[in-house]
């Protein structure tokens, strides 16, 4: 297991929130050292802790503002990841899980409306012949960290 101090946890903190800030604005933002923010950076970077830097879209704008739990019941025999690997593929799926429990994987899925939710359920689910049952929960509210 790999260790992470105060610092550590005060640069990756500013990363999550805004991974194209610059070193120097880094340090600033921490009162840490730009020389000891680099090596920080460039230590966790090659010990997997940083696997990447990506940006995070404002979906609503984009104009896919609803959000939907997807639970998924598979038929007996059927290779519950390998289904999970399938179905992830479409692109209005964000998260796909292998649950436990009555139903056997969950998504999430962000859809523009409940016309594209109804084509992602009843028509893009439906091709799939290992799905047994599927159950729909809309969100009223999503709050993302």
């Amino acid at each position: 297991m790999i260790v992470l101090d105060e610092k550590d946890h005060a640069i990756l903190d500013v990363l999550k929130e805004d991974s194209s800030l610059s070193i120097q604005k880094i340090a600033r933002k921490t009162g840490i050292p730009v020389a000891t923010v680099h090596n920080r950076i460039k230590r966790m970077r090659a010990e997997g802790i940083i696997a990447g830097y990506s940006i995070r879209l404002d979906k609503e704008k984009l104009g896919k503002k609803l959000v939907a739990y997807v639970l998924i019941k598979v038929m007996p025999k059927t290779d519950d990841l390998d289904l999970l690997g399938k179905v992830v593929k479409h692109g209005a799926v964000e998260i796909g899980s292998a649950v436990t429990g009555t139903f056997d994987l969950i998504l999430k899925i962000r859809v523009a409306d409940v016309d594209e939710l109804n084509e992602f359920t009843l028509k893009y689910l439906k091709t799939f012949d290992e799905i047994a049952d599927t159950q729909t929960m809309i969100a009223f509210k999503t709050i993302e960290k």
